[in-house]
Order: structure tokens, then C-alpha cells, then sequence
């Protein structure tokens, strides 16, 4: 006779089998593993304009430049220059009105090699370096800026490379190559602080605190022997002289790009004036063929001051380098002209 509530034996196990089946399947439930997330692929790195975008961009600019050039009119200037590159441009076809041609730079845009953005924000420069013009002992490194997503690339910058250099290594050019911010710390000094250091050197050369930073390279030898040949033309009439000369940065960005090695190419605008000083009632003129053209018949005293607008470009090395600073380029043309 069966208890109230009991279950047979054979009952029992059945359901204690069915229970053990139970939980089992929570067990295997709760144990059910997801599937691995895909790790996110890296991003990848690319030029922000294509090579032949950039090749595209430069016979436009070009060809603007080319018009300008052949009316001898600066107006339309602004619509494919910008920056330093406007304020050159405007000096030389100034100089060329004054009767000397020659100051003009070859601004054809031929390009041995392209040096295109990766930075996808705004504003941003590509760079690129020209054959050498037939009448050039060197080529020309140019610097372009585009200031917004619908903005016009614009020539920011150039100028003409040194005898004897070696440029440095960029980033291929279907990669593009990173934009270097004026405060950069990752390098021996900063974009900013290269350029005005080299401002100083340019100015006093060896009396500058900051020379054994950079080489005595070619333009520091040129403005040196300006001021000798100067000083030597009065010197040989039997009178005396002083010569002085002064750069300083202008307030337009400094542009910088990094190198392959993890250094930098900084270019920058600079304003630079030389004043020559003789003895009383003596006459003095300019001597380049581009100041002479705008100084004209003006009178002569025993004072001369030239002002120039000015563009180098420098190699600045990773932190940590022993390598000094060089320069790798540089411009500049003669703007205003006075005998006080």
C-alpha cells in the first residue's frame, strides 16, 4: 500500500534523471561562450591628396603664376598665392618694373619630387621640390597651404636649395608626410625656436650665443662677404665704414614637416635690412642689380639702408642629435631702399 505522496521507486529515478537533464542544459547554458570580437584593423595611412591631385593643383597655381608674370600685374596674385610667397612674388615684379627682369624666380613647377600632406585637418601644406631651371644652379623647394575644406591650394612658400646639400629622407609620397607644430619638442629646439636662433646668427654671426648650433653655411658666407665687399669698395678711396646687417622672424606661421628619421624641414619668413655707413659727404649706391633698380636716381648720402624680404628653409634633427642645424634653402629680394 502506497504512502500519500510517495512515488515508486522506478517513478523516482526517472524524474531525478529527468532533473539531472535539467540541469545539465542550465549548466551548458550559462557556460556558452561569444564569439571573439575582430580587433579593429589599424588605420590607414595615406596622402590626403593623391600625386596626381598634387600634379593637378600645380600646373593650376602655375598657370596663374605664368599670367601674372607676362602682364607684369600682381592683382590676380592672391588667387594662387598666399603668405610669404604673395608678399616675394609682389617684391620682384616690383623690381622687374624697375627696370631689372632678371629678379624674377622661375615658378614653372616642373617637380622632380612630391612631398604631400597625411594631416587630414585644416590648414594644411604639402611641399615638393622642382627640376633644376636651365637657368638655376639648384632647384626649388616650394610649400603649398590649403586654409580650409573649400579653400584653393595656394604657393606659401619657396626657395631655391644650396649648393652641395643633402635633403633628408620623407615619407613616400602616396603616404604623405606629417605636419611638425611650431612648439614641436621632439626635435634639438623647436620649429619656432630654430628660426629665430637663426635670425640671431644671421645677424652677428660667430657673436651670436646660439651658432654653435647651426653650420657656417651659405648664407651666413654670403651675407659676410656683402658686408666686406661694401666696406672694401669705400675702404679703396681712402675712407672708413661700418656694416651692419638684421633678421627677424616675420609673425607668419613657420611651417614644418617631419623627416624620415624623425627630424624635421622648418620653412619660415624672415625680414632682414643692411645699412652701410661711411664717413660725412660721402655717396654711397647700391651695388645688386636689383637694388639698383629700385633705388633709381635717388640722392645719394653717406647712408644706405636696403630692407629684403627673406625665406630659408633648415634641416632641424630629432632630439638627442649631435648633428648641428642646417640650412637647406633660401630667398630674397630687396622690397624698399633708402639713404637715411
Amino acid at each position: 500500500m502506497l504512502r500519500s505522496g510517495a512515488l515508486p521507486s522506478a517513478r523516482r529515478r526517472a524524474v531525478a534523471g529527468l532533473t539531472a537533464v535539467g540541469l545539465a542544459s542550465v549548466a551548458l547554458t550559462g557556460c556558452t561562450v561569444e564569439p571573439p570580437t575582430p580587433a579593429p584593423e589599424p588605420p590607414t595611412v595615406a596622402a590626403v591628396v593623391s600625386v596626381a591631385q598634387e600634379r593637378k593643383i600645380l600646373d593650376r597655381v602655375s598657370g596663374v603664376v605664368e599670367g601674372t608674370t607676362k602682364a607684369g600685374d600682381a592683382g590676380s596674385l592672391a588667387a594662387r598665392l598666399t603668405g610669404p610667397a604673395l608678399a616675394m612674388r609682389e617684391a620682384e615684379l616690383d623690381v622687374a618694373a624697375s627696370g631689372n627682369t632678371d629678379a624674377l624666380s622661375d615658378l614653372s613647377m616642373r617637380m622632380q619630387q612630391l612631398v604631400p600632406a597625411s594631416d587630414p585637418q585644416w590648414p594644411r601644406t604639402s611641399y615638393a621640390i622642382t627640376e633644376q631651371p636651365p637657368d638655376q644652379t639648384t632647384p626649388t623647394l616650394m610649400a603649398f597651404e590649403q586654409d580650409s575644406a573649400r579653400g584653393q591650394y595656394k604657393l606659401w612658400g619657396w626657395v631655391r636649395l644650396v649648393p652641395d646639400i643633402a635633403m633628408p629622407r620623407f615619407a613616400e609620397a602616396n603616404l604623405g608626410s606629417a605636419a611638425v607644430p611650431e612648439d614641436d619638442t621632439s626635435l634639438k629646439v623647436t620649429p619656432r625656436d630654430a628660426i629665430k636662433r637663426y635670425a640671431s646668427v644671421l645677424s652677428v654671426d660667430e657673436d651670436s650665443k646660439y651658432a654653435a648650433d647651426f653650420r657656417d653655411d651659405y648664407l651666413r658666407r654670403l651675407v659676410r662677404r656683402s658686408g666686406e665687399t661694401q666696406l672694401a669698395a669705400i675702404e679703396h678711396k681712402d675712407g672708413k665704414g661700418t656694416f651692419e646687417v638684421a633678421y627677424q622672424p616675420t609673425k607668419d606661421p613657420v611651417k614644418a614637416v617631419r623627416t624620415v628619421d624623425g627630424g624635421a624641414l622648418v620653412l619660415a619668413a624672415m625680414r632682414s635690412q643692411e645699412t652701410l655707413t661711411a664717413e660725412e659727404n660721402w655717396e654711397l649706391g647700391p651695388l645688386a642689380p636689383s637694388a639698383k633698380a629700385l633705388w633709381g636716381d635717388a640722392k645719394r648720402t653717406n647712408v644706405m639702408r636696403i630692407v629684403y624680404r627673406d625665406t630659408v628653409a633648415l634641416y632641424v634633427p630629432p632630439a638627442g642629435s649631435a648633428e648641428p642645424i642646417s640650412l637647406l634653402g633660401h630667398h630674397r629680394v630687396p622690397y624698399a631702399v633708402s639713404n637715411s
